[in-house]
């Protein structure tokens, strides 16, 4: 369903995991969504029971399930921060001929020019704040052939992105697409949904609220899309070039004030607009 309501074809996928604690219960929710216009789209999640981090069979596990899905001719490409590295899960992606973009850390080791193993950022000391640092050498990231890309960030830390498209002349910019699935959680955790006030600990009653969630932010996304469509308005940008106002804080407000009409007014024609937002072609919004 949320597929098919944005019309996505071919698409990159981005991973992340975010968790937090009820009192003695660990919540971690392991989630897979599509780059989409400056916010993740979410499709598969799974509940962790366990704080730490994802291993490479449940990193394969949701990927698949997209696969299964969408076939692999939908998946351009997958980007994910460092936290998701590791050599049976750079070679599952490889073998299996799917193009990723992944941030690497600064201490993974590669052979330099002499064959020595040196921590990679031997490598990158001379990269600066102008540039964005293409390696000449194709070098070996945890058991796998990549092309590594670097930058400085504001704090002038060293941002490295490796890719197994070893030809790319500019993984950098696809990683940078990975900051969408972060605004998705925002959304989720703090915009509107609240998900971390909830008092649920079992996981299966977690993964059911956060797919109301996932519905609901998808609804208010969609309405966001159209409204400013119909009456684009002046975002201003902030430093990182983002909107201040996202498509989704749009959508939301104007999806209140619609079932504020509805609800308290019992406006019927309000409500068959609102419900046509969870289609691929909705109805003209006449509130707002």
């Amino acid at each position: 369903m949320i597929y098919r309501l944005f019309g996505l074809g071919k698409v990159t996928l981005t991973i992340d995991r975010s968790n937090w604690k009820w009192g003695k219960s660990n919540l971690n929710i392991f989630m897979l969504g599509v780059v989409y216009k400056g916010i993740a789209i979410p499709l598969y999640w799974q509940m962790l029971d366990k704080r730490g981090n994802t291993n490479h069979l449940e990193r394969c596990e949701l990927i698949e399930r997209f696969i299964k899905q969408f076939g692999k001719d939908n998946l351009e490409m997958i980007v994910a921060d460092r936290e998701f590295v590791g050599e049976k899960w750079f070679n599952w992606l490889t073998n299996n001929h799917i193009p990723f973009a992944i941030r690497i850390k600064k201490n993974s080791k590669v052979k330099n020019h002499h064959g020595k193993l040196v921590q990679i950022k031997e490598l990158l000391r001379h990269v600066s704040h102008q540039e964005t640092y293409r390696h000449g050498r194709i070098l070996t990231v945890d058991g796998c052939l990549v092309r590594v890309f670097a930058k400085r960030d504001k704090d002038y830390g060293l941002v490295i992105v490796a890719t197994n498209q070893l030809e790319t002349v500019d993984a950098m910019t696809s990683y940078a697409k990975r900051w969408e699935i972060e605004t998705l959680f925002a959304c989720l955790k703090g915009r509107g949904f609240n998900l971390e006030d909830t008092h649920l600990t079992h996981l299966d009653r977690v993964s059911k609220l956060v797919a109301v969630n996932a519905l609901a932010f998808c609804w208010a996304y969609h309405v966001g899309i159209y409204k400013d469509k119909d009456k684009p308005l002046k975002r201003k940008l902030k430093s990182n070039a983002r909107p201040q106002a996202s498509l989704f804080a749009l959508g939301l407000d104007v999806l209140i004030e619609g079932l504020h009409l509805v609800f308290f007014n019992n406006d019927k024609t309000v409500f068959r607009q609102l419900v046509s937002f969870l289609t691929p072609k909705p109805m003209k919004i006449g509130w707002g």
